[in-house]
Formats: C-alpha cells, structure tokens, sequence
C-alpha cells in the first residue's frame, strides 16, 4: 500500500482529488491538509510515498515555496505540483517537486501518482 497526502484547500478539488484516486486500491490518501504547515506536519507524521501538492493554499506559504520544508520533514517522499496556475518552469527549478500536473489534466492524475510511487498503471484486465 502506498501512502499519500493531498494539500489542497478546496474542498470540491480534495472530492475529485480522491475520486480521481479511488481507482486504485494500491493508493492510501491518509490525510488532507489545507496549509504548508498542515502539510509539514503530515509529511513528518505519516512519511507518505506521494504528497500531492497545490500552490494557491491557504495560511502564508505558497504550496511552491513549501515544498522544500515538506521534502525535508520527508525526505524520501514525491511531491507532485498539482495546480491551476501555469508554474510548469518554476516547479522544473525547484528541486523539492518531483512533478508537475496542471489541474486541467486532472484524468492524469491517477498515472502520474502511480508513476511517482512506482507502481504499474492498472490495466482492464487486472
């Protein structure tokens, strides 16, 4: 089983976030933070394989500059850049984050996250 954490303020993208991850019953998304100090908190606790990560979060860090205090809380963990703002070079330049996904492409989240935990996509016949 591999354990994620998603910091997402909104609570309709947090919906789709683990609707989006329920197809897979080899993903655990243990616990939902709204701030970058939620987010260092569980990082620390909990050690996920995956954090999924928004820029515009609530409290006084930008999900982006974040990052570096959530990698070092866990250091082995990825960090995928999960946003609506176009922050594909920055994220690129911040060694922290491991991915970058455009919220737009939301049904690409699920093999994004497979691919950063390192687990092969479901296929149908499985």
């Amino acid at each position: 089983m591999k354990i994620l954490v998603a910091v997402e303020d909104d609570a309709d993208m947090r919906i789709l976030i683990r609707f989006q991850l329920g197809g897979d019953d080899r993903l655990d998304l243990i616990e939902e933070a709204t701030t970058a100090r939620e987010a260092v908190a569980a990082a620390a606790a909990h050690q996920p394989d995956v954090i999924i990560l928004d820029h515009y979060i609530d409290g006084d860090t930008m999900g982006l500059y974040a990052a570096p205090q959530i990698k070092q809380a866990a250091p082995t963990s990825k960090i995928l850049l999960f946003t609506d703002h176009n922050l594909e070079v920055e994220a690129a330049r911040e060694p922290a984050v491991d991915a970058y996904l455009a919220k737009a492409n939301l049904g690409r989240l699920l093999p994004t996250v497979q691919r950063l935990a390192a687990l092969a996509p479901l296929t149908g016949s499985q």
